[in-house]
């Protein structure tokens, strides 16, 4: 076997099989490889690096563009023509009976909307069959969005509401909920769940003082 390279900060010289020069971080010049075949293990699994980073940062320019622009359709009419309307009526809870009945006076401008606004199942006709990556993305951050703070009790029943709405799979659902738990937990002032219930756990079994 050749030996491994020891890290440091500096550059892995490839000679072998016309391979180019590329700075790696951790490798040292002075290192020696006793067998070749490394030389072409390192390169491939850069090369691999490399199309991840790319098509990896290609996904996260389109979700930072949404970010940008998300819901720029109700800034101008029709749509915000509408809204203005919409808002001399009381804003009702997200999922609720009278949100939904406000849904449905006013089913022009979610019509309009949706069709305008790939984020939402709405706007497929298979529904959530026809969204992408980037779509769920921007999806789920809408929905939780409704909250200036999310408890994770909260998030995990505004998935299961757009489960029963949208018929979402059990495997999905779960992965959504487990993004909202590991990346949005912040925007809770609680506790995570686990943290939670051993909390409650101490309290019942802490002795009377």
């Amino acid at each position: 076997m050749g030996e491994y390279l020891r890290p440091t900060f500096k550059e892995v010289p490839y000679q072998q099989k016309n391979l180019e020069p590329r700075a790696v971080d951790g490798y040292d010049t002075e290192d020696v490889v006793k067998d070749p075949s490394a030389l072409e293990t390192i390169a491939s699994i850069l090369k691999h690096k490399e199309r991840v980073s790319k098509r990896l940062l290609f996904l996260s320019d389109e979700l930072r563009k949404r970010a940008l622009h998300h819901d720029d359709s109700k800034l101008v009419p029709p749509e915000l023509d509408w809204l203005i309307e919409m808002d001399k009526e009381p804003r009702y809870p997200y999922g609720s009976v009278e949100y939904f009945a406000k849904m449905e006076r006013w089913k022009k401008f979610f019509d309009h909307h949706y069709k305008n606004n790939r984020h939402h199942p709405d706007h497929f006709a298979i529904g959530i069959d026809g969204m992408t990556i980037a779509d769920l993305a921007e999806y789920m951050v809408d929905i939780i969005s409704y909250y200036e703070e999310l408890h994770p009790k909260d998030a995990i029943k505004t998935i299961k509401g757009q489960k029963e709405r949208f018929g979402l799979s059990d495997q999905l659902c779960q992965i959504l909920i487990n993004t909202l738990l590991e990346y949005y937990s912040w925007m809770g002032s609680f506790p995570p769940i686990a943290e939670e219930a051993k909390i409650k756990e101490s309290e019942t079994t802490s002795p009377t003082p």
